[in-house]
């Protein structure tokens, strides 16, 4: 018994510095700024990179951005179109009443050639 209540507690907190390791991951390759809607990347993104670089632009729309809960990175769909990501998925998080919703999203990223990557479109529903 105390073996298990062990295991489960390692288990919890090795996810819990996994994702934070993740979130601190993101902000170095990325550069994340606070305000502004670019990120800095200097090769080019590969799929993952693109899905991620849209979670933290949905994560900004949200009403509650510390409660979003995006699916595996595997789950979305990625299309690469004249130069830009088209990606699709979707975001649980509490609305302002604190009720759990999914909502689906598409952002459209573009590279710069500079490795910046901004912001084209970002519909929410």
């Amino acid at each position: 018994m105390k073996k298990t209540l062990i295991i489960l507690i390692v288990l919890t907190a090795g996810m819990f510095l996994y994702n934070k390791y993740i979130d601190y991951k993101t902000e170095i390759d990325f550069g994340i700024p606070s305000s502004s809607s670019e990120y800095k990347k200097n090769n080019n993104l590969s799929d993952n990179e693109a899905v991620i670089a849209s979670q933290k632009f949905v994560e900004r729309q949200l009403k509650t951005p510390s409660t979003a809960k995006f699916p595996a990175l595997f789950k979305a769909k990625v299309k690469k179109k004249n130069g830009s990501f088209i990606i699709t998925s979707y975001v649980d998080s509490q609305n302002g009443f604190g009720a759990m919703i999914r909502s689906n999203y598409t952002v459209e990223l573009n590279q710069k050639p500079n490795g910046d990557v901004s912001l084209i479109d970002i519909k929410i529903e």
